[in-house]
Formats: structure tokens, sequence, C-alpha cells
């Protein structure tokens, strides 16, 4: 069953570097600036998600529906 978990676990981190990469050649190509803040903010909503879990006692998923406008009004305000 370990492998099980490290065939998951390598999936998923394999997903979040894609992601990172989408983010970082997107902003490249449309904006032709190099950004990379965006992989700091992925952290930062990560670390606000499990403080979100543990202050309010809810499921992760639903932290999703805290941290995703939080985050994305963030990210709107450094943009302007």
């Amino acid at each position: 069953m370990v492998w099980v978990d490290a065939a998951v676990q390598g999936v998923l981190l394999g997903g979040l570097y894609a992601l990172f990469a989408t983010g970082l050649s997107l902003i490249f190509g449309v904006m032709r600036l190099v950004n990379l803040a965006h992989g700091d903010f992925s952290i930062l909503a990560a670390f606000v998600a499990v403080v979100t879990v543990q202050t309010l006692d809810v499921n992760p998923l639903t932290a999703l529906v805290v941290v995703v406008p939080i985050m994305g009004t963030v990210g709107y305000g450094l943009q302007r």
C-alpha cells in the first residue's frame, strides 16, 4: 500500500508543478514579463487555508470558500 501512496503523492506533486509552470508560461506569454510571485501566492494561499481549517474547524474543501476570494482580492489588488 506504500507504493499507492507514493504514486498518488507523485501525481499530485507533478500536477502542482504543472500548475506552476502553466502560470509562469501564461504570465510570460500574455504580459511579456517574468513574474515569479504566483508560487509565493500559492504557498500563502495554502497557509491561509491551513489556518482557516484550524481556526474555524471546518472541512478543508469548505475552507476554499473563504480562501479563494481572499487570495483573489489580494492578487487583484497587487496587480492594480
